[in-house]
């Protein structure tokens, strides 16, 4: 992805996620970056940062969103995504068995 805004290295959480950039006038499939990091001194947050790849995106400019969270904001979507992954797997587990 040329011109990133995030940085990317081996600690990025996803570097290439399969990401659905969505608006009035557009609605594409592209890749991007997915990170969670907190700050490396007195760390009082957990970011979630999030970067289209806007070549493929017409009229979208290059930027990067962040949400900044809590530590129980930051456990409930921890949590969210456990549960969501586990029902996830057991639905391609089943639909496995019944092949």
């Amino acid at each position: 992805m040329s011109d990133r805004l995030l940085r990317v290295n081996a600690y990025t959480t996803l570097d290439l996620a399969d990401i659905r950039a969505r608006g009035h006038e557009f609605d594409v499939d592209t890749l991007g970056v997915v990170n969670v990091t907190a700050p490396r001194k007195n760390p009082d947050h957990v970011s979630l940062q999030l970067e289209v790849d806007h070549t493929n995106v017409e009229g979208l400019p290059a930027h990067a969103d962040e949400v900044t969270l809590s530590v129980s904001e930051a456990r409930t979507i921890a949590e969210d995504l456990e549960s969501y992954a586990d029902r996830v797997e057991n639905a391609q587990s089943s639909s496995s068995d019944d092949s």
